[in-house]
């Protein structure tokens, strides 16, 4: 724990916050230039030019921004059903493994990322279309949600790493799932009971 009460790996909140919303922000902006198109079209028979170049260009910030927070927040999809009949340094052991290779195989996907994002910047690649679509834009989105995604995954690995050295004071990264467990099932059962007898 910080002294701000966040877990190590959780400072990164406000940043991965920060980045989903441009994600929604993105996808807002999709939208509303996708319905004006729409309605230039049919209106006034006069489309936006470059709108269909300009919304798929910028799906690579909607997919890739957001991702860092969703693994920050455990709701990226996960078998939680061995992990939790684990318990302590354990827990933390088979995390720790999990993130190390996601670690691994993000930091390739930032290599690689990069790479495609600077040749398409350098040359200033454009999209073949009726107004200037510059792609690196949308490339720039892939490289920043890979890197997102490692640092994330990094410190989620050293605190877990940390965990396995002192279980005793670290809480193991859980798994969050909107399926309800045993306890939650017969609690619900309980109240639609209760709601049964009063009707």
């Amino acid at each position: 724990m910080t002294k701000s009460g966040k877990r190590l790996y959780e400072v990164t909140d406000k940043v991965m916050h920060l980045f989903a919303w441009v994600s929604a922000g993105v996808v807002l902006f999709n939208f509303v230039l996708l319905c004006a198109n729409v309605f230039m079209r049919y209106a006034f028979n006069s489309p936006i030019k470059g709108t269909s170049e300009i919304v798929t260009m910028m799906m690579a910030w909607v997919a890739y921004s957001g991702m860092a927070y969703t693994l920050l927040n455990g709701k990226h999809m996960q078998l939680e059903a061995l992990y939790e009949k684990l318990h302590g340094r354990a827990k933390h052991i088979v995390t720790f493994f999990i993130y190390l290779l996601a670690t691994v195989l993000f930091l390739l996907f930032v290599k690689a990322s990069f790479d495609v994002f600077w040749q398409s910047w350098t040359i200033k690649e454009e999209s073949v279309a009726s107004v200037t679509v510059y792609v690196f834009i949308g490339k720039c989105g892939t490289f920043v949600g890979w890197l997102l995604l490692a640092v994330q995954a990094v410190l989620m690995a050293i605190y877990s790493a940390l965990g396995i050295a002192n279980p005793d004071k670290y809480d193991p990264i859980g798994v969050f799932s909107e399926i309800p467990d045993e306890e939650a099932l017969k609690q619900l059962i309980k109240e639609e009971e209760k709601g049964g007898e009063k009707s």
